[in-house]
């Protein structure tokens, strides 16, 4: 398992002594997220990298994964926190003209908390490798600088629970609504999220994420941009139930600043080595990774090579 927080409850705990949410790796999740604050502060808009965009690269065919972080603003007893919710996605990109298809599945979610908290959480590992099927379509176009730029539109994914407009449906507040659903296999309503530290239990909740992408290449197989994000959530029960009702006291909202979100995306092939390291397994296969069945590389893969990939 590893250490996560649930990014609209853990403010209503904070007490400035000045503690980690943590992880599976304390020390990484520390230096990823200074990297990542370094690399906001220097990114120049609107595609949140430093990097030199490339005119070069014209085709996005093939195997991917991408890093998705999205980070909010979490409000409560007059704390504000900054949360990152970090998804790292198996897709693989069809390109036709300037139309590109991205069909995959997610592969590992993360949080990187800020410090402060004093009730970590335990994202089991049955939510956080839940392989839930990812589709999107988008476009692949030189922007006003001549340089191709990607573009995936407004996406709207809800967790935990199936609504037949998941953009203006409201999300389920009673554990017997009939939409929700036991995503992650576990027994109960919705996904679940541990909680340790001062305030032990099970929050049983519902996300609705939304994203969008525009992102340039910046290398042969690596691509960078900005990310607009928001997720909303509502926990439909808790164990010990006062955690539900302590959840209730708290407000989370876009993080707004420039390039608080990022996006990027590495291309994977056959034998071959990247940024300078070795990625575990040897060689890399390539293949379609919708459903799993023909691909040479799976989830498992990507969890295993994740800070090779994002060094």
């Amino acid at each position: 398992m590893r250490n996560h927080r649930v990014h609209v409850f853990l403010a209503v705990m904070v007490g400035g002594c000045g503690s980690s949410g943590g992880g599976a790796n304390p020390d990484a999740q520390v230096v990823e997220a200074a990297v990542s604050q370094q690399e906001a502060a220097a990114a120049p808009s609107p595609y949140c990298t430093a990097k030199p965009a490339l005119a070069s690269v014209t085709d996005l065919s093939g195997t991917w994964v991408a890093r998705v972080v999205g980070s909010l603003q979490v409000s409560a007893l007059g704390t504000t926190l900054h949360p990152q919710n970090v998804f790292y996605i198996l897709t693989t990109i069809s390109q036709s003209g300037s139309s590109v298809i991205a069909d995959g599945r997610y592969c590992d979610r993360t949080e990187i908390d800020d410090k402060g908290t004093l009730v970590p959480v335990i994202i089991p590992d049955k939510w956080a490798h839940t392989e839930k099927p990812v589709h999107r379509n988008g476009s692949y176009s030189p922007g006003n600088d001549g340089v191709p730029v990607l573009n995936f539109p407004e996406l709207v994914e809800v967790a935990g629970a199936v609504l037949a407009s998941p953009s203006t449906d409201p999300l389920p507040t009673d554990p017997a609504d009939p939409r929700l659903l036991d995503e992650d296999g576990d027994g109960h309503p919705g996904i679940t999220v541990n909680l340790s530290g001062i305030a032990p239990g099970s929050l049983y909740s519902v996300q609705r994420q939304t994203t969008s992408v525009v992102a340039v290449a910046v290398a042969p197989d690596r691509l960078e941009g900005a990310l607009t994000f928001s997720s909303s959530q509502v926990v439909v029960d808790s164990n010990p139930s006062t955690l539900k009702d302590l959840y209730a006291h708290s407000v989370s909202a876009p993080d707004l600043t420039a390039c608080a979100s990022t996006f990027a995306m590495v291309k994977v092939g056959l034998s071959r080595s990247l940024d300078g390291g070795v990625v575990d397994g040897g060689t890399i296969g390539t293949g379609d990774v919708d459903g799993g069945q023909s691909s040479a590389i799976g989830c498992d893969w990507v969890r295993a090579n994740e800070a090779v990939l994002f060094p």
